[in-house]
């Protein structure tokens, strides 16, 4: 190989061990901001609905109508269950627009803890889904779930009619957009975004947290 040939050797392979080098650190830099924590003030805000008193804080943007997030939530009901006192849980509203009656279901929601059973409500979304999901008009059948509860239904019917409590319902989507949220269920563990959302998943993500 004659002594130019050796010098293009030479740089090729040093262009090439650069390109590596730079890859690597690309991909370092993904990895990092996996588990970077999500900005706190926009994560939670004084009025988020919470339940709970633990340390580790686990946080969903979700939407009533949602089949993902009726799927996911007897699971995060579960976890609440085996994390009694050690976690408080937040819900905020993320309505999706493909979805006709998530706006409503999240105004009864919310009218029923105005009420005082807003988690009692927020319960029974979930559970009875498939019941109105598909209904032109929810609200009788979400008047009704409150009555059960002891709640004035027509309260609920009035909130869902006036959106009521539209500035927070909007607040609430337009700080999960602010972090990137996009789709529901987006859940959070001590501030870090889940990409998986079984049960074994978020209990191990809960116990790290306690840990720290």
């Amino acid at each position: 190989m004659s002594k130019e040939a050796k010098v293009l050797t030479g740089i090729l392979l040093l262009v090439v061990a650069g390109m590596i080098g730079l890859f690597v650190m690309a991909n370092g830099g993904t990895n990092s901001a996996d588990t970077t924590k999500a900005d706190a003030s926009v994560l939670v805000r004084s009025d988020s609905n919470k339940t709970g008193t633990g340390k580790v804080q686990v946080v969903e943007f979700g939407d009533y109508q949602c089949p993902a997030c009726g799927t996911v939530y007897p699971v995060l009901k579960q976890l609440l269950g085996a994390y009694d006192g050690k976690v408080t849980f937040v819900f905020r509203n993320f309505p999706l627009t493909q979805h006709k009656n998530s706006t409503s279901s999240a105004e009864a929601a919310e009218a029923a803890g105005a009420q005082g059973k807003y988690w009692e409500m927020h319960d029974k979304l979930y559970e009875t889904q498939l019941e109105w999901s598909n209904l032109a008009d929810p609200s009788d059948t979400f008047a009704q779930y409150a009555t059960a509860m002891g709640l004035d239904g027509a309260k609920i019917k009035d909130a869902i009619k006036n959106q009521t409590y539209k500035v927070k319902i909007d607040k609430d989507a337009a700080d999960g957009t602010a972090l990137q949220v996009n789709s529901t269920p987006t859940i959070y563990v001590d501030g870090k975004i889940m990409t998986a959302h079984d049960y074994n998943t978020l209990r191990d993500a809960v116990d790290a947290a306690l840990k720290q």
